[in-house]
């Protein structure tokens, strides 16, 4: 298993090494998105300074991971996700991945995995998913039976 995730208060740490295939790509989302934790996560690191790209990790499977998370966007709304990667190919994967008109999420990509944290710790949720508070009327209106 070329990965490891570390959840860390708000959000979770995903370490990827060695060659990564696209079934243990698809595993180690799987593994996060299944955990009671992914519900209230509000970032996600992924980290692929120690790893390449598969042959079989492509750019179409890339796609269906990103149609995939689109889907499921509301288990997880508030998240941002910063990519942490240097290798030329798994870049180019990254950048595919980001330039892909649903992504379900903020995303960025930085060489360290300290600059990610920095753009974690500034980066507001966007103001279209911060809920305001009711109208008036609404609170006030009499419930109808």
């Amino acid at each position: 298993m070329p990965y490891k995730l570390r959840w860390e208060g708000h959000g979770v740490y995903r370490r990827f090494f060695g060659v990564v295939s696209s079934a243990e790509f698809r595993e180690a989302y799987d593994e996060m998105k299944g955990d009671l934790r992914y519900e209230c996560v509000r970032y996600i690191i992924s980290d692929y300074l120690e790893a390449e790209a598969g042959p079989d990790l492509t750019d179409t499977f890339l796609g269906r991971v990103e149609q995939l998370a689109r889907r499921e966007y509301d288990c997880g709304p508030d998240i941002v996700h910063a990519t942490v990667a240097t290798g030329e190919k798994m870049l180019e994967h990254v950048r595919y991945f980001e330039s892909l008109p649903l992504a379900p999420y903020p995303e960025a990509t930085f060489a360290t995995i300290a600059e990610a944290r920095r753009w974690i710790v500034n980066n507001p949720r966007p103001a279209w998913r911060i809920s305001s508070a009711p109208a008036p009327d609404a609170v006030t209106m009499p419930r109808v039976d």
